[in-house]
């Protein structure tokens, strides 16, 4: 017989409440960043990622 995992629903939200709050500061930083970087660096940037495999 297969027994599932014992899963704490309480803690569950508390990861996904803390990984949302996470996300919010990256994108918080990540805007001030593009705001406070010349165009071409910024470009070059993104071009790397972009052209990543």
């Amino acid at each position: 017989m297969n027994r599932l995992p014992k899963i704490d629903i309480d803690e569950l939200r508390k990861a996904k409440e803390e990984n949302f709050k996470e996300r919010l500061e990256f994108l918080d930083s990540y805007a001030n960043w593009v705001k406070n970087t010349s165009n071409a660096k910024w470009s070059s940037a993104h071009k790397s990622i972009v052209n990543r495999k």
